[in-house]
């Protein structure tokens, strides 16, 4: 086995698997309200920062 493969093997035994749905956390999230806000200040909905993207989302 090569070395590329024995350490891809080994970083899949150290990844966790995958996170179930029920595991996730239930929020809401206004996708149109976030980019309208966006547009208003002229920039793309990415470059908001993180508490201005927090404010559209909210716990169910």
């Amino acid at each position: 086995m090569s070395g590329q493969m024995q350490r891809y093997k080994e970083s899949l035994s150290e990844t966790p698997g995958p996170i179930l749905m029920k595991h996730m956390p239930s929020i809401s999230i206004d996708y149109r309200g976030l980019s309208a806000y966006a547009k208003d200040k002229g920039i793309e909905p990415a470059a908001l920062s993180k508490r201005e993207k927090d404010s559209f989302c909210k716990a169910k």
